[in-house]
């Protein structure tokens, strides 16, 4: 495949996908950052509509992440002449950390965690799935700062090179 291919076939998609993810994921965390059943200590039970709310953060906070992992950063790292099909994903994350892709491997991992904890559901322990939601609202940011860092590399180091439109990040700001 060629890099324009590769491009066409790949990044661009990837970076479409995870662009309305992050808007998503976004507007979910807005509402769900200022929910008051999430601050340690509260006892009021979660609306209808606040749990819908925290479905669609936790949905597509892994879809987010998910997308990252298996569409974008891969595109990248073919592009860059960095992929290996037969190596373990970890090596991709330390080969992605080492080109400025991602902060941190520890970083990617803790999100990884954080989106297995949140994904399952624990009816018998409440408490729990409650303390899971209020880490994930706290770490939304992060993952929202890695998409935009990832974006911006992505339309620096490849818009240039060939000619086609990268869609526009919805956030602005650096990347933790």
């Amino acid at each position: 495949m060629t890099d324009q291919e590769i491009v066409a076939f790949k990044l661009v998609p990837a970076m479409k996908e995870c662009a309305s993810h992050r808007a998503r994921l976004d507007s979910a965390w807005v509402e769900a950052v200022e929910f008051s059943q999430l601050r340690e200590g509260a006892t009021d039970p979660l609306a209808e509509s606040q749990i819908r709310t925290l479905d669609q953060l936790v949905f597509r906070f892994g879809k987010l992440q998910d997308a990252i992992g298996t569409r974008l950063l891969p595109a990248m790292l073919q592009l860059l002449q960095e992929w290996r099909d037969d190596e373990p994903f970890l090596d991709k994350l330390n080969r992605s950390e080492k080109l400025g892709m991602l902060a941190s491997v520890e970083q990617w991992q803790w999100l990884r965690e954080l989106r297995n904890q949140t994904a399952h559901e624990y009816p018998d322990n409440p408490a729990l799935v409650l303390e899971n939601l209020r880490r994930l609202v706290a770490h939304v940011p992060m993952l929202l700062a890695l998409h935009r860092h990832l974006a911006g590399v992505a339309a620096a180091r490849f818009s240039a090179q060939f000619p086609v439109h990268f869609p526009a990040d919805p956030g602005d700001g650096e990347m933790p």
